[in-house]
């Protein structure tokens, strides 16, 4: 009985996996090598695409010196989804024009496991925007489309001016 409860359950986990995004451990285990520094992160398209920074130090001492909010996107090269959000939303006009707003950061799992311990990712692809001081600012898990990253990308820009605004107003005591 105890087998026919789990083969009952089976579709349902396989179907809210495949909503989800990929897991962190890529089938058999086995992971491909990870990208070369000269494989590009974003479509070919050179005047439209995504300038993504390889690794989160690199990518936050940019944002240090910019003064720029991060978006960091963790991804593994054996994740389908995270190829397709690259091919997909990542190519989007509107989240082109937002990226430039931001420092946007590649985070691979199989050159960089620490970070990806560090920020508690436990599917991909996953984004983590962070303020340009590394706050914790929203997140999304799973494939997302184009139109939802940049509501994502906007709601992280808003909560950058709330904070910048609430920092240089005057208190009243």
């Amino acid at each position: 009985m105890h087998n026919a409860v789990k083969m009952r359950w089976a579709p349902v986990l396989v179907t809210l996996a495949m909503l989800a995004g990929c897991d962190a451990t890529p089938p058999g285990g086995d992971r491909p090598p990870s990208p070369s520094a000269d494989t590009p992160a974003a479509p070919a398209d050179d005047e439209a695409r995504i300038e993504f920074v390889e690794g989160y130090t690199r990518g936050y001492q940019h944002a240090q010196a910019d003064g720029k909010p991060m978006l960091v996107f963790f991804t593994a090269r054996w994740c389908d989804y995270c190829q397709q959000m690259l091919d997909e939303a990542f190519a989007d006009h509107q989240v082109i024009r937002l990226s430039r707003q931001f420092v946007c950061i590649l985070v691979d799992v199989d050159r960089e496991p620490g970070v990806c311990n560090e920020f508690h990712v436990r599917g991909f692809p996953t984004i983590q925007f962070l303020s340009p001081r590394g706050v914790p600012l929203n997140r999304v898990t799973g494939k997302t489309p184009g139109e939802k990253l940049a509501l994502q990308m906007q709601a992280a820009l808003q909560a950058i001016a709330l904070r910048i605004d609430r920092s240089e107003t005057p208190s009243k005591h």
